[in-house]
């Protein structure tokens, strides 16, 4: 698998998610799973409610025809026992979506803010992180300062799992990939009040479930460049979003974190 870096967080990827996961620590509890229903805001909503269908007085009630159900989204996402030299942290906060000045460039944005299209039926999303190995007691103070220094600004490797009905999640797929070529020249994407340029898109070889991509994004955010990379995979009704994120220095997806979902999708 291509290693994949990034200089700097973009501006419009989670990054404030490193930061919730140095100054909090890593919990262990299990993702919240939003339920989205046609005309009601997004939600948790139990099971039992999500699946009935519109009654109707002296009519049997028959459900909507739907697609193949989908495994509920916690069961499929990325977990702690998948990955015993990470640390995988559960996160119940969706991305916000931005505009771009190309409406054609839209889903290309959104994807690499990691945000998953509209119309799920399920959404889980965690945080992953590599575990530096202990130093010994009697190990030199800079070296102790080093690895300190470097946890700081470790890696995050944000993947978030979206599942949806019938064939929505392979014509998602397709529009993120018709948006990559489009605009591999560019587009200016705004979000939290913050506009970036990109200035170029790379695609890469990638692998995985039924269909996989994988971008380098090249930007520029107030004179200065970056990048950031994306990969996404559809197993069936199901994207997977990966992308990373590192509060300075370079940073690079966690291969095993990306290997381990993959297995789990089937």
């Amino acid at each position: 698998m291509r290693a994949v870096r990034v200089r700097r967080a973009a501006a419009l990827t989670v990054s404030g998610l490193a930061v919730a996961l140095l100054a909090t620590g890593c919990g262990s509890g299990r993702p919240t799973v939003i339920v989205v229903e046609e005309g009601v805001p997004a939600a948790e909503v139990p099971a039992s409610d999500a699946d009935a269908g519109p009654a109707r007085k002296g009519q049997q009630v028959v459900p909507p025809q739907k697609g193949r159900p989908q495994p509920a989204p916690e069961r499929l996402l990325v977990a702690q026992g998948d990955l015993p030299d990470h640390k995988v942290t559960p996160e119940a906060h969706d991305s916000v979506p931005g505009s771009v000045d190309r409406p054609e460039c839209l889903e290309l944005a959104h994807a690499v803010s990691g945000y998953l299209p509209a119309g799920r039926t399920g959404w889980a999303r965690a945080a992953v992180v590599a575990v530096a190995s202990a130093l010994p007691d009697d190990a030199p103070e800079g070296q102790k300062r080093a690895a300190a220094l470097d946890a700081a600004s470790s890696t995050v490797t944000v993947v978030t799992l979206g599942s949806y009905e019938g064939d929505a999640a392979h014509g998602h797929f397709a529009e993120l990939q018709t948006a990559g070529r489009a605009c591999e020249g560019g587009y200016a994407a705004t979000a939290g009040g913050e506009t970036v340029t990109v200035t170029r898109v790379v695609p890469h070889a990638a692998s995985g479930g039924d269909e996989a991509l994988a971008y380098t994004v090249e930007a520029e955010r107030d004179g200065e460049p970056y990048q950031t990379e994306l990969m996404v995979v559809r197993k069936g009704g199901t994207l997977v979003n990966f992308h990373a994120d590192r509060l300075s220095g370079e940073a690079q997806l966690a291969a095993p974190a990306i290997e381990a979902q993959v297995r789990r999708l089937g």
